[in-house]
């Protein structure tokens, strides 16, 4: 079985963060959830998105090292799904201009499958 950028959906959390912007399902198939991506502000602008993000699969810390707990092979479909993750939080970002200058932690789902790209 392959799996396809067609096969994987993604729903997003903003958070009210300094350093942590939002965090992403990603679902495959509806079926297999992978939580913990995360969307980070960075001081490097990303070269596809020119903004200061970066993204960072489900990881744990051990010995003062990350270790990916999710890793994507193929290159060409781990760059689409960070475009997907890209994405819905742009789209989430759009209806919440305000992220991070409230008091409150603003919480939007975002299924890109629901909505025309």
């Amino acid at each position: 079985m392959t799996i396809t950028i067609d096969n994987i959906t993604v729903k997003i959390k903003l958070l009210k963060s300094e350093t942590i912007l939002a965090q992403a399902t990603v679902i495959l198939f509806d079926i297999w959830k992978e939580h913990g991506w995360k969307v980070l502000k960075s001081d490097r602008l990303h070269s596809k998105f020119q903004e200061y993000i970066w993204f960072q699969a489900p990881s744990y810390k051990f010995i003062g090292k990350w270790n990916e707990i999710v890793f994507i092979d193929d290159s060409k479909l781990f760059d689409e799904v960070i475009g997907k993750i890209y994405d819905a939080y742009c789209l989430a970002r759009s209806k919440n201009p305000n992220q991070g200058k409230d008091d409150e932690t603003v919480i939007e789902e975002v299924n890109l499958d629901d909505i025309n790209l």
